[in-house]
């Protein structure tokens, strides 16, 4: 893998951190129901699962595929939860755009990480069948 899909993958992380930073003291601003049980909280908990499933992604070859998808999973809760936070209008508009721009960064890298492991499984195949093809024919 090329050394920008790398910074990209360290990017998801980065910026699923950089956007919890943005959440924590916003929700804090929030009605107390909200930070309980509100789209906030499931914005907050979305971004951990992103956290937690992509360190388990990178240290985790084997199963990195099955980690990258509840990713994307988790990126639409947090898209959803975003959506109905805007709606009630519970964050300023600095932290609005603050929240979006991380989203689409760690959108971005979600989708380079499949992109590129994707890339590399075609690889794999093609190799395995240019072996296998030699081996019949040779």
């Amino acid at each position: 893998m090329s050394a920008r899909v790398r910074k990209d993958k360290a990017g998801i992380l980065a910026d699923a951190k950089n956007l919890i930073w943005v959440l924590l003291p916003a929700i804090q601003r929030m009605p107390k129901i909200e930070r309980i049980e509100g789209a906030p909280h499931e914005m907050k908990t979305a971004a951990f699962s992103i956290v937690a499933n992509f360190t388990t992604a990178w240290n985790c070859p084997e199963c990195r595929d099955e980690y990258i998808r509840r990713m994307f999973g988790d990126y639409g809760r947090l898209l959803a939860a975003f959506d109905i936070a805007i709606r009630q209008g519970l964050m300023t508009d600095s932290v609005k755009l603050g929240i979006a721009e991380y989203l689409e960064r760690i959108e971005e890298g979600i989708t380079k990480w499949h992109n590129a492991l994707r890339s590399s499984q075609r690889q794999e195949r093609k190799q395995v069948d240019e072996e296998a093809c030699v081996s019949t024919n040779g």
